[in-house]
């Protein structure tokens, strides 16, 4: 967090002091520290509206922003399970054979302009170093990969 918001939210709290000269004074260091900021009383209550209730998160994200990732997510998911049923239906044993994960991590990599957000770029990079390190990622990190390597045309 930066120091400005920090101060901010010192003398933010002590405006609750029991002290008459304590208040003033955090008052005072408070409109200072919003100035240098460049923080209007607008902006703390956007986010005192935006936030959410006391230890419940950080309030980053709004319950509508929260389902759209949700829906995302859900809708990737299934596209990725109807090719991974596919190809198994497509391969007789109903197995799906797939390259080792360096290789899927390789040919992603190759493919990096091909994906769909900085996530996926970030994973597919992290994902072509561990693999040369080691052999085995976690059922998660398979399971990824696997979808982006899919996703990027990648055979099974």
């Amino acid at each position: 967090m930066p120091d400005h918001k920090k101060r901010m939210a010192q003398f933010f709290r002590l405006l609750g002091s029991s002290s008459e000269g304590e208040r003033r004074a955090a008052f005072t260091a408070l409109l200072r520290e919003m100035q240098k900021a460049g923080v209007s009383w607008t902006d703390i209550g956007d986010v005192i509206a935006a936030g959410s209730e006391p230890g419940c998160g950080d309030g980053k994200y709004t319950d509508a922003e929260m389902c759209e990732v949700a829906q995302a997510a859900r809708a990737e998911g299934v596209e990725t399970g109807i090719k991974i049923g596919a190809a198994r239906a497509s391969n007789g044993n109903g197995q799906l054979t797939l390259p080792k994960p360096s290789e899927m991590a390789e040919y992603c990599h190759d493919r990096l302009s091909q994906l769909k957000d900085d996530k996926q770029r970030d994973f597919v990079s992290d994902m072509c170093v561990v693999t040369r390190r080691r052999t085995h990622l976690s059922r998660g990190q398979l399971a990824y990969l696997a979808s982006v390597y899919i996703q990027t045309g990648g055979k099974y």
